[in-house]
């Protein structure tokens, strides 16, 4: 049973003639009267009945009348649902952020999306890298901004950003002597580094193997301004993200170093590619590409 079909059932009841009702739907006469009959067998039963002065409703088609007419008008309405739904949507979205990207940038983003839809909800999970992934593969979450690091088959990587990582350290610390330095000019240094769920740590820690020596560490934290009051005291370092170190007004008491060799902090939005992506997903996901895409472009005229 074709909602057409009803749709012409109905014109004709209202217009009580073929002719006038063909008109109305941009049909010829012969061709609903077809389409009526075609409808009538199947019910097999007799909607209408034909008179010299109009065209009736039998019992039939009036009580047939009575439920068809609300069914239309909930099938009309699904479209204006999925209309209200994008132009309007309701819903919460499940956010996981890094500590050091959420400090960043997720106050700027969060405000900007939520002035363009007030009513979807934002349920922020902050953690490290490492365990947002692992949250994303369980269904704990439906998005994550991270950096790039350890990848699983089942996730997708949108790189959003690129930057570089430095060392901060103490004017005390005689490394405050150099501009750039190596990692294997760190070995004998203390670190203060993030804690085992961030990739962070994993990748300063495998460029520390790399350069032939194993981090000794003076303290692990989630909480970078910590890091850096440790750093401050002269006691240890740490590697920061280049953005997060420029922007924080950092003390006299430090100073930034950048690394000779290449060390790349790129920012990611993580999302688990085996689950369904819901409407609200897909806008936030949307937003924020573009969100990085317009900071670059700011960044480039600033720099030309």
């Amino acid at each position: 049973m074709d909602i057409k079909v009803l749709k012409y059932f109905v014109q004709v009841a209202k217009d009580q003639s073929y002719t006038r009702a063909a008109d109305h739907l941009f049909l010829s006469q012969p061709a609903l009267s077809k389409l009526i009959k075609k409808l009538e067998r199947e019910l097999k039963v007799p909607l209408f009945r034909v008179q010299k002065n109009g065209v009736y409703l039998t019992d039939y088609g009036e009580q047939f009348y009575r439920r068809v007419v609300p069914i239309i008008s909930e099938f009309d309405s699904l479209s204006a649902f999925v209309e209200t739904m994008h132009s309007a949507p309701v819903g919460r979205l499940k956010l996981g952020v890094t500590p050091m990207i959420a400090s960043l940038y997720v106050v700027d983003i969060v405000t900007n999306f939520n002035r363009q839809w007030p009513d979807i909800e934002l349920q922020l999970i902050e953690d490290g890298s490492r365990a947002l992934r692992k949250m994303l593969l369980d269904g704990s979450l439906d998005l994550a901004l991270g950096i790039t690091g350890a990848s699983f088959p089942d996730l997708q990587d949108t790189v959003l950003f690129k930057d570089e990582m430095v060392v901060i350290a103490s004017v005390d610390n005689p490394l405050s002597r150099y501009d750039s330095v190596t990692f294997e000019q760190l070995e004998n240094q203390k670190f203060n580094l993030y804690t085992y769920t961030s990739a962070l740590s994993h990748q300063i820690t495998e460029r520390c193997v790399k350069a032939g020596f194993l981090p000794k560490v003076n303290i692990s934290s989630s909480k970078v301004n910590f890091m850096l009051q440790m750093t401050e005291c002269d006691r240890g370092i740490c590697i920061l993200p280049r953005p997060y170190a420029v922007q924080s007004h950092l003390s006299p008491k430090v100073k930034i170093i950048y690394l000779k060799e290449t060390f790349p902090w790129e920012g990611t939005l993580m999302q688990n590619g085996n689950t369904y992506k819901t409407y609200i997903v897909k806008l936030f996901e949307r937003f924020v590409v573009r969100y990085f895409e317009q900071r670059e472009q700011l960044q480039e005229k600033t720099e030309i």
